[in-house]
Order: C-alpha cells, then structure tokens, then sequence
C-alpha cells in the first residue's frame, strides 16, 4: 500500500474493505458509485472515516488511469512525444490526429471520480463534528479546504483537456441520484474553480505545518493552492482572449488583470517558500544562497563532465519531497503489485521494456550538449549529438538516478508524481510577465532572468555554458515569449505540461498556425496531422462516446462528426 500519506494507511485499507462490495459501475461519468443513504446512517460517524475518504480522494490521482491521462492529455500531442515500434493502437491514433470518441483516452471517469469523494466529504464531514469529539472545527476547515482545492483541481485537468465539460458540484450518492450535468463555458468552468480555490486558501495549512514530508508535500497546503491558481488565471488570459467579443460569456475580469492575478499568485508562493527556506537555513551559515534558492548540481567538474550527473534531478525526482517541491503525489514500495502509479511504468517503461511513449529525436536537439537535463529526463547515451536512430525512452521517474543509465527496479519503483514544483511557478510567472499585452522592459527582463536562472541550474559549469543565452536576442515581447515556453520544454518536459502549454499558445494566438509544428516530429502523415489541427477545436479531446449515449445534455466536441456509432476529426 503507498503512503499517499501514513497517517491514512490504516483508514484506507478499511475503507477498501468496506466499499469493496457497495461499489458498483455505472458510466465512466462517476465510475465508482459511494455508499447509499442506508451506509451513511452508520458511517460518517468518526474522524478517521473523514480521512479515509479524503485519502481516497488523493488516491484517485494516484491511480494508474489518472497518471496514464495527466501524461496523454498533458503530453502527448506535443513535440516531444510519439509512439515506438510497439505502439498501442489509441495512442498511435492521438498522436496522428485520428481521434474517435472511442479512444480510451477519451474517458474522463476517473477524475470525476476524485471529485466526487470530494463532494462526499464537503456534503458529510460537518455532520462528524457533533459525533466525534477528536473531530473539531479547526479539524473540518482543513479536510474542507483540501477537498475544495481537489475539485478545483480535477475540474481543472478536465477543461484544460475537453474545454466544455460539466462541473459535478454535488455527490452522487446512488445510481437513482447520479446527475445529468450540462456542459458549461470554460470560462464559466474556471470562475467555478476559482470559487473553489478561493475558499480552499482559506481553508488548507500552511506549507511546512505538517510533521513530514509526505503530509507537507503530498497534502494540497496554501502553496499548492496558490500555485493551482497561478495556472488557472494563466489559462483564464488565454481563453479570455480567444473569446474576446463572445456574446456567450461576459468575462470576470480583464485579460490584464488575470495576467495580474498569475503574476501575484506566483509572487506570493515564491515569497513563502524563500521565507521558508531561510527559516530552514538560519543556523547554517556555511549554506550558499543561489538565486531562487534553486537546488544545484554539486560534485567535481570533471566527474560531472564525464558521467553527465545531476544532483538536482536526484534531489528532485530521486530523493522525493525536496525543498523544490510544492505538490507531489505520495508513492512508496511494490507499485507493480498495488497497481499506484502503475500508469508512469507504463507510460515510460522499465529496463529492457520500452513504454507506450517515446521522444522524437528531433525533439532532443533542444536541449544543449551541456544540459544535463538530456541525460537525465531521457536514456539517450552521454555521447550522442541528439540524432539517435534507437527510439529514446522517457526516463523522469523511471531512472534511478542521474544519468538514466538504469531504471528503477519493480520493487523500488517509488517515484511520487509532481503535480507542481518551483520551477514551474516560476516559468509561470515568466510567461505571463511576457505574454501580457503590452510588458515593460523591465518585466521583460525579469521574465528573461527567470529563464537564465532555470537554465543555468542545469549546464555542466554553470560558468562556462555553451551558446548561453544573450539577453539582447530576447528584449522583446514575442522573442521572449518563445524563450519562456522553450524553457518550460525543456524543464517540464514528461510532467504532463507541454502539450497544454502549446494550447494555451494558441488560444493567445488565436490559431493553430504556430503549433502545427509539432507534426514534424511523424516520419510521414505530418501534413494530414496538421490539417486535422487546423482549428482549435482540434486541439481538444472529443467526449467518449458512453458519455454522450448515458447524458443527453452532453453536445460533442464541433471537431468531431459523427461517422456510424464513433466520430472521427474533421
């Protein structure tokens, strides 16, 4: 069993035990159906059970369907992502633009599942307050704020993923009462998110309260909400642009002041954990400060130069629950067996077994030959000049350690899922520094320096790079837009970011037109596969087919039309 958190362990094997015979499937809208009003007059009657439920809201994430699709969704359609000689047939048909409403992927049940133990909790837990005596006030605004944020999340993943969706803001208690929702707008889907995120600040811990690292990191505290929101009002500009002049929504607020919103939710964030990090270092004098207090690769020149290690990746991806983190998925021991996070092994592949996904070698010509990232996010040879024949395997999760000269073995394949880290609010905070209409030198340079700082961290000699970067090149708004977004490329490659951040780009944009490029990476079909994304309906997922026969308020998704019993893109 992992420790999404140890304080739940024992709460979650008897929830399992409980639920066992009184879940029953339904449609993949709300896959797992709770307990009926009959168990709710004798559960909800202690602390423990409120934290079983709101473990298994976490647990959810965790799952191997839920990793699988933050990585499909999150990742696929991009640059730096393809399908290998032995390719599953659903992903090979995403990544050549033949999308069916039958696709596998398409299935969104798994995040409605989170949040509908969510909602369960939002609904019950107050009643346990006059029940138990351990379970007080104070108790139940944190278990409240966290199932707010997690809804806010999943709903999140889901509009990012098939734009109008329907927000589920009640529980489903039995089959009778599981609702029909409408779609909603995205921007009506993100002001309800915020809704939610709003009440959750309020709410959830602070980061550091927790007295291990797994609860502080693994459990959404106020650093994770702020960075939850950060990206929300990032994508709130993005499709507030794009609906500019839509009679159908009157926005909230304008496109600058969600750039506003962004900049200060990451300001705030970057503010507690530089608080944080000096409390932690205030008797270590001998402690070297970097700027953003980022983690650097540490070791000899020489040895780094000759074995491309990284300290930083080991610290981050290796050891777990670093000084970087913000909100990592809690795993540990046997996944293979438990089935957690079984998606990433999936996805990416053990030794001597490639995944269901491989980088394009072309994409691995970003990177600079003194980027100790190419060593470490991928298994391609120390030596190689990015040109590989061989398919290259994601190694981010999977490697032991920096070089990803070995993969982690199956009884040790304990690597948590990071939903956020420092570097991604700060790359997101450079975005919109730049992406704003109109941004001053000054917020020019500061998104620049963001960049310089990132990538810096993660050359060989941090004092002598190869072709560093010329502040001159990129004093200007669209130059260091692209700048930004290479960055994150490159950094967050693998974390299921890229493919949204190219969506996003195009919504600013208002066209296809300067993303098609991620077609380059098919050795043919690359023309068909722009077609097919030249519209930005395109770039969405179409809602599975069960889902539109089950909910009759569901419309499809305009890029697909309906072809016999599927639908395939225009």
């Amino acid at each position: 069993m992992e420790k999404i958190f140890n304080i739940y362990k024992k709460q979650v094997l008897v929830l399992a035990v409980i639920f066992a015979t009184l879940m029953t499937s339904c449609t993949d809208y709300l896959t797992i159906i709770p307990p009926d009003k009959i168990v709710h007059e004798h559960f909800w009657q202690t602390k423990d059970e409120v934290n079983g439920m709101m473990a298994t809201s976490y647990l959810k994430l965790l799952s191997g369907d839920a990793v699988s699709r933050a990585i499909v969704w999150g990742e696929l359609r991009a640059d730096n992502m393809k399908y290998p000689a032995n390719y599953s047939k659903d992903i090979k048909y995403i990544v050549e633009a033949n999308l069916l409403d039958d696709n596998q992927y398409s299935r969104w049940g798994i995040y409605y599942e989170a949040i509908n133990y969510a909602n369960l909790v939002i609904e019950y837990a107050p009643l346990v307050v006059d029940r138990d005596p351990d379970f007080g006030e104070g108790d139940l605004n944190v278990v409240l704020g966290e199932m707010y944020a997690m809804r806010a999340l999943c709903h999140f993943y889901l509009v990012r993923t098939f734009r109008n969706i329907p927000l589920a803001l009640q529980p489903a208690v039995n089959d009778a009462e599981l609702p029909k929702y409408e779609q909603v707008h995205p921007m009506v889907a993100l002001d309800s998110i915020m809704v939610d995120l709003d009440r959750a600040e309020n709410l959830v811990l602070e980061a550091g309260v927790f007295t291990t690292p797994a609860s502080n990191y693994g459990r959404i505290t106020k650093n994770a909400v702020l960075a939850i929101k950060a990206d929300v009002n990032l994508w709130r500009a993005a499709f507030a642009t794009y609906y500019e002049g839509d009679a159908e929504y009157t926005p909230t607020a304008t496109v600058q002041e969600y750039y506003d919103l962004c900049i200060e939710n990451c300001q705030d964030l970057l503010d507690n954990m530089d608080r944080k990090f000096k409390e932690d270092n205030k008797n270590k004098p001998m402690v070297i400060d970097y700027p953003y207090h980022l983690i650097q690769n540490e070791g000899l020149l020489e040895d780094i130069k000759r074995t491309r290690r990284s300290t930083a990746y080991n610290s981050i991806f290796g050891a777990m629950n670093s000084s970087e983190s913000i909100f990592e998925l809690q795993v540990e021991g046997d996944n293979m067996k438990n089935g957690y996070c079984y998606g990433v092994y999936n996805m990416y592949g053990s030794e001597g077994n490639p995944g269901a996904v491989v980088v394009p070698s072309n994409f691995m010509s970003n990177y600079q030959s003194d980027d100790l990232r190419r060593t470490s996010f991928t298994n391609i040879p120390i030596t190689s000049s990015g040109d590989n024949k061989n398919d290259i395997c994601i190694a981010k999760y999977t490697a032991a350690a920096s070089p990803a000269s070995e993969y982690r073995k199956t009884n040790q394949f304990d690597a948590n899922w990071i939903v956020y880290r420092k570097t991604d609010v700060m790359l997101m905070m450079a975005e919109a520094l730049v992406a704003q209409e109109n941004p001053s030198m000054d917020e020019i340079k500061k998104a620049f320096n963001i960049v310089k700082v990132v990538n810096t961290r993660s050359r060989v000699d941090s004092t002598k790079i190869v072709n560093p970067l010329s502040e001159s090149k990129y004093m200007e708004r669209n130059a260091c837009l692209e700048l930004v977004l290479k960055e994150r490329a490159l950094e967050l490659s693998f974390e299921g970011k890229r493919w949204y951040d190219l969506v996003r780009k195009a919504l600013r944009e208002k066209t296809t037109n300067n993303i098609t490029f991620v077609a380059d990476k098919l050795d043919s079909n690359s023309g068909v596969v722009k077609s097919k994304m030249s519209s930005i309906d395109g770039l969405f997922f179409p809602i599975y087919i069960d889902e539109l026969r089950y909910n009759k308020l569901l419309k499809q998704n305009p890029a697909y039309d309906t072809v016999g019993s599927t639908t395939e893109m225009n």
